[in-house]
């Protein structure tokens, strides 16, 4: 996996586990699964989130509006913006009781 993609990823997972402990339940365990897959679109590497927080479905929540200036800029509020820019795939699910945050970077194959 190429740096770029792995900083991307990386950005993703920071943001996805700011949001589950600010505003999930961080009194029971966070799961995370990290995948390597290969198909007709690529290589791609998936992280899953699963938290026990009440269901919130980050594909379809709108994200905080961009400010329109830096006097208008607050600090947060942007995590699902950032999550949505830097990964090519995202998808949850809600599972016994459990959120599942899935998204993935993919890059060029090699050679």
């Amino acid at each position: 996996m190429p740096a770029e993609g792995l900083q991307r990823l990386d950005l993703c997972l920071n943001e996805a586990l700011a949001n589950v402990v600010g505003h999930g339940r961080c009194d029971s365990p966070i799961e995370l699964r990290l995948e390597s897959l290969d198909d007709a679109q690529g290589p791609e590497a998936r992280v899953t989130v699963i938290d026990q927080g009440p269901g919130f479905d980050a594909t379809q929540a709108s994200g905080a509006p961009r400010p329109a200036s830096l006097a208008e800029a607050e600090p947060g509020g942007l995590g699902l913006l950032m999550i949505r820019s830097f990964s090519d795939t995202l998808d949850y699910r809600r599972l016994d009781g459990r959120n599942h945050l899935s998204f993935g970077v993919r890059w060029a194959p090699a050679g």
